[in-house]
This record gives C-alpha cells, structure tokens and sequence, in this order.
C-alpha cells in the first residue's frame, strides 16, 4: 500500500463561510428529546418547545445577517414540535433549503410525506452506540454494525418520500475501528445515503482546572452541564481528531478526496470542519472523488447565480459532477477508472455515480495553556438573547449567562482532555 498523504492546507480548499455569510443556520426549536446521548450538549432545562413567533424570529434573523442557504432544525428532538409542519414551511417561504437534524424515532410515513410537502430538503439522522435507543428496548447497543438495519429503515423512510437522508455517528474510541465499516454500508447504499458525518467525542475535564464565568469562579459538574468529566482520560488516551479520522479512511478507501476545511480559532494546525468525497455506484464500487478546485468552483458558482454559499444540495449528486472534470485533477483521474471499467463492461456506462460526501468535525478542544479551539467561522451558530453564539457552547450561555474561560491549574503537567460533544 502506497504511504498516505498529509493533510495540508494548501492542497485544500479554505471554505469562504464566515459570520455574516455562511449557508447554514441553526436554529434550536425544542430542547425536549427522546433518547439520551452520552456527552450530548443540550439539557433539557425546562424550557421546553419554542413559541412558533420566536422560530419565525430566529429564521428570519438567519436569513438577513448569515445569508443561509440552509436551516438546520435542532434541539432536542425537532420533530416532537407541534408546528414542526409550519416551521419547515416557513423556511421554505423564505426560499432556503431545510434539514432537520434527528435521531428518527419521532417519524413516521405520513409524519415524512408532510414535511416533504411542506418543502423539507433533507434528514440528518444521529444514531450510534453513544444511545439507548428505544428500538432496542433501551439496551447498551455494542456495535455501531448492530445498528446498520436500523439506519438503513430510515433510509428507506426518506427515499420513499423523496428527501435526502444523511447519518451521523460520534466518534470515540470505542467505535473508532467501526468508522470504515460504517464508510462501507453507506457506499453499499449509496443510492439511498447521500452523505456521512463523523464528529469527534470530547468531554469538558473538571479535574485539574478552574472555570470562571465572567470573571467569576464557577462549579462545573456533570449536573449542571451534560458533557462535563470529571475522568482526565485524554492523559492517558489522546482525543481522536480529523487528521486521525483522514488517515484512517484513506487507509482503507484510497479512492477517498478531502476536498475542503475550516480551521481553528486558536490553533493553525487543526482541521475543524474536513470535507471529502467517494465517487461510488450501487455495487460499490469507488472511482474516486472531486478535489479541492471543484469544489472552489461548486461554492464560486452558487454565490454568483444564488447569492449564497452552497450546502446540502437539493438531490443527490451523480455524473453531472464530472463536467468539472477538466478543471479537477482529482476528477480527472476518477472519470479515467470510469472509462477504464466501462471498456470491460459497457453496461457500466449507462449506471448511475452517486458521490457520498464525507464531513468530518473535530469538536473544541481546550489547548494546554487554556485557551479553547473552536471552529474558525462556525457554520453551527446559533441565536441566543440577541447574539450569535456557538451552538456546542450554548448551555454555558443559559447556564452561567457566558462561555466557561477554564485556567489549568500549575499541578497540570500533562495535556488535559479536550472539551465538547
């Protein structure tokens, strides 16, 4: 096997995104939910379902000072709102795309239909082993493969009413070894998944530090905050970040393309936010993927005709991608091995190509002299009292009225855990 390549900066593509005009915004509608995550970053506070006015308002706000392509619907669980209906029409007034965020055990045929009525873009489901999920009768779920069927049931869901289904898992050291299998069900089905995400497991370190909230020490435990530790793991096992996950799934899919980034706040090394592809058909087979200048052109392109930066196109992309082939080097060499099976069997070339996007974000993470790394230009910022804030961060806002500023204590010697979910 040929040695991988790092990742470097120069070979990818600095997403354009930034506070004012970014394709994303989140908007929390509930902060009830239906199954518990470990390490999630939302409690449920009591606050319950949002007015559907305060929706509207936070919508709205988006779509004048982000400039959103998207509206990603969050909580909680946002299907268990009782205007979910209204709310996705509301986006869809506004003419942006809309995807909801979800762990799909609120949904149903009908519940489907209507929101794809109402003008829904697409799901991203959450469901990995960090749940007890009801399905399972509220069992420890082993194994992330023991959750294929599962995912595949909402797939099924999805394609039927002709919405886009994507999936995501959290990251973590028990399943890391699972993540190329996970890679390989989602080509497997390719033509029912049209993306993938792989988020980082980080956990807030009470032990060895203090934390100050607007100027003020703070008690920090695991009852006031949901991704609190009080274990300093990462002394003894490092955190996974996206160069881990990029070295693992180059080593086990070489046809797969990191095509683009976001970086950190504090620290020029980290990959926040990694974006990457796989050519693919429905046999699985993998021709390769779109580098960094399609996508330059994709995000260059959109903003010229649409006024706004791309994200979570309307249908799946196929062939039509490799248009782009004589400007992407990448591409090239793709459409290359598609000639290349279709001389060995013609038939191939009347097939349909799926690409299967690949996002890969490393959560914050706190460095060693206290400062945090948060993702350079969040596309996840969500309202709170006014302000723009991080929405991994935001129970610290309705907790202690401002984001945690921890100080490491001088007996730390060793790097101390990374923070968030």
């Amino acid at each position: 096997m040929s040695a991988i390549p790092s990742l470097k900066k120069n070979h990818l593509y600095r997403l354009p995104w930034s506070a004012n005009d970014n394709p994303i915004g989140w908007v929390e509608v509930t902060d009830i939910c239906n199954i518990k995550c470990e390490g999630c970053y939302r409690l449920i506070m009591g606050d319950g379902h949002k007015s559907l006015e305060q929706i509207k308002s936070e919508i709205y706000f988006m779509k004048k000072w982000r400039n959103c392509d998207n509206i990603s619907l969050a909580g909680g669980e946002p299907i268990l709102h009782p205007d979910i209906i209204d709310i996705v029409g509301f986006i869809k007034f506004l003419k942006m795309k809309c995807v909801i965020l979800t762990n799909g055990y609120a949904l149903n045929d009908s519940m489907i239909s209507q929101l794809k009525k109402a003008g829904l873009t697409g799901f991203s489901f959450h469901i990995d082993t960090t749940q007890i999920r009801p399905e399972f009768k509220k069992k420890k779920i082993e194994s992330e493969m023991n959750l294929s069927d599962l995912r595949l049931h909402y797939a099924k869901m999805a394609c039927k009413a002709k919405v886009n289904a994507s999936f995501g898992i959290t990251v973590h050291a028990e399943n890391y070894n699972e993540v190329p299998e996970f890679i390989q069900w989602a080509i497997n089905n390719s033509n029912l998944v049209s993306g993938i995400s792989l988020i980082t497991h980080r956990m807030m370190p009470t032990k060895g530090i203090t934390y100050f909230a607007n100027g003020k020490e703070v008690n920090v435990g695991a009852d006031s905050l949901g991704y609190t530790s009080e274990n300093n793991s990462s002394n003894e096992t490092p955190a996974i970040t996206s160069k881990d996950l990029y070295s693992l799934i180059k080593s086990h899919f070489p046809g797969y393309e990191a095509t683009s980034y976001l970086g950190g706040t504090e620290d020029h090394t980290s990959f926040k936010w990694l974006i990457g592809n796989m050519i693919v058909d429905k046999r699985g087979r993998i021709y390769g993927g779109y580098g960094k200048k399609a996508m330059e052109l994709i995000q260059t392109f959109h903003h010229f005709f649409n006024g706004s930066y791309l994200v979570y196109p309307n249908r799946k992309v196929g062939k039509a991608i490799l248009l782009l082939s004589p400007f992407d080097k990448f591409l090239r060499k793709a459409f290359l091995n598609i000639i290349k099976q279709g001389l060995k069997n013609p038939i191939r070339f009347f097939k349909p190509l799926n690409v299967l996007g690949i996002g890969i974000i490393q959560a914050p993470d706190i460095l060693p002299d206290g400062k945090i790394d948060m993702c350079d230009d969040c596309p996840d910022m969500c309202l709170h009292e006014g302000k723009m804030v991080n929405s991994c961060r935001l129970d610290e806002c309705r907790i202690y009225g401002s984001f945690l500023e921890p100080r490491i204590q001088k007996t730390q010697e060793k790097p101390i855990d990374p923070i968030l979910n």
